[in-house]
């Protein structure tokens, strides 16, 4: 019996988009360059909520990759790559909406 493999098709794009997540908040090179970095100080919006503290938004606006790829990898489950970017990228969008509540509760209990 011959095994067959998954098709690349649709369902494979979900594997770049969430490879294009991972890439949009990471420092690259020497010079530590990040594309939300620069994206946003292109856009003239600021990086944190409070001036240098606070949310990290680039995080924040990292959350439409996961939910694309989430999208993307369910409706084309069939597709190569689709499981594998839809386990991660679930992972990485839970862990980014459970993040802010527990961000609250540490602000209110320790930044008074």
């Amino acid at each position: 019996m011959e095994q067959q493999r998954k098709p690349i098709g649709i369902g494979t794009l979900a594997l770049l988009v969430l490879t294009m997540g991972f890439a949009f908040n990471f420092p690259w090179g020497k010079e530590q360059f990040q594309v939300s970095h620069y994206l946003f100080d292109y856009l003239n919006w600021p990086i944190y909520t409070n001036g240098s503290q606070g949310v990290h938004l680039t995080f924040v606006a990292a959350i439409v990759f996961w939910v694309a790829t989430v999208i993307i990898a369910r409706k084309f489950h069939m597709n190569y790559g689709a499981k594998l970017a839809y386990r991660i990228g679930s992972f990485m969008l839970i862990f980014s909406m459970s993040i802010f509540p527990l961000y609250g509760v540490i602000w209110l209990i320790f930044g008074r």
